[in-house]
C-alpha cells in the first residue's frame, strides 16, 4: 500500500487472469483499491456481492503516467461555464447549443478532450471502473466521483457520488511511488521482456 487509507493511497496486487488473454495484458492483471479520506471509491456490489476492482491494471498505469503531469499543473477548465467542482462543470458544458456545426463540434471535442485528461473512465477497457475525476485547485487535488446510473442495475458502488480533497504533494508522491512498483514488480515477473522494456519506456517518458 502506498499512503496512507486516511488521507490518499493507492493498494494493488497481482492475481491471476481468469481470461485466456496473452502478453504483458495478461500478466497484469490484479486488484485494485483507491482511498481517498477513507473511503475505497473502486469497491462495488455486484448482485449484493462485494468486490475489490480486478482488471488488467497496465490500463490504470498508462493513464495515469500519461496524464498525471496534466493534472498536476492544470487549473482552468476549457469552456467558460460556471461550476464548483469537475462534474458540475461537466454537465454545465452539456447545456450548449449552435446552429453552427463547427462550433458545435469544437465545444464538445474541446469537453471530451479534457475529461480523457482528468478522468480514468475512457480507460476502463470494459470493467466496471469508478468514474472518478481528478482536478488541481490550488495546492490540492479536488478528487470527484460520479456512478449513478453509469451501469446495470446489478453493479452498485459503495460511494456512489462525492467529493474530497488530498494536498497536491500527498496526491503526487503515492502515484509516482504506485507507478513506479508496479513496473519494478512487473518487470520481475513478465516472461514478455519486449513488450515490458516498450512499456517501460513510454511510461517513465511521461513522468
Amino acid at each position: 500500500m502506498f499512503g496512507d487509507t486516511r488521507i490518499f493511497s493507492i493498494k494493488y496486487d497481482f492475481t491471476k487472469n481468469p481470461f485466456n488473454e496473452k502478453g504483458l495484458l495478461a500478466e497484469s492483471w490484479g486488484k485494485f483499491e483507491l482511498w481517498v479520506n477513507g473511503k475505497e471509491l473502486c469497491k462495488f456490489s455486484r448482485n449484493n456481492q462485494d468486490t475489490t476492482y480486478e482488471w488488467n491494471l497496465i490500463h490504470l498505469v498508462e493513464w495515469l503516467s500519461e496524464n498525471l503531469p496534466t493534472i498536476l499543473t492544470d487549473e482552468e477548465f476549457p469552456l467558460p461555464v460556471q461550476g464548483n467542482t469537475s462534474i458540475e462543470l461537466l454537465a454545465s458544458s452539456l447545456e450548449f447549443d449552435s446552429d453552427n456545426d463547427d462550433e458545435f463540434d469544437e465545444w464538445f471535442s474541446t469537453k471530451q478532450d479534457w475529461e480523457f485528461k482528468h478522468s480514468w473512465f475512457s480507460s476502463r477497457g470494459g470493467s466496471y471502473l469508478s468514474e472518478v475525476y481528478f482536478r488541481k485547485i490550488g495546492n490540492q487535488v479536488e478528487i470527484s466521483w460520479d456512478n449513478e446510473g453509469v451501469y446495470s442495475e446489478e453493479i452498485s458502488f459503495q460511494y456512489l457520488t462525492g467529493l474530497e480533497y488530498v494536498p497536491i504533494h500527498v496526491f503526487e508522491s503515492v502515484l509516482k511511488d504506485y507507478i513506479h512498483d508496479f513496473l519494478q514488480t512487473l518487470g520481475l515477473k513478465t516472461e514478455c521482456n519486449d513488450e515490458y522494456v516498450k512499456f517501460s519506456e513510454q511510461v517513465l517518458k511521461v513522468r
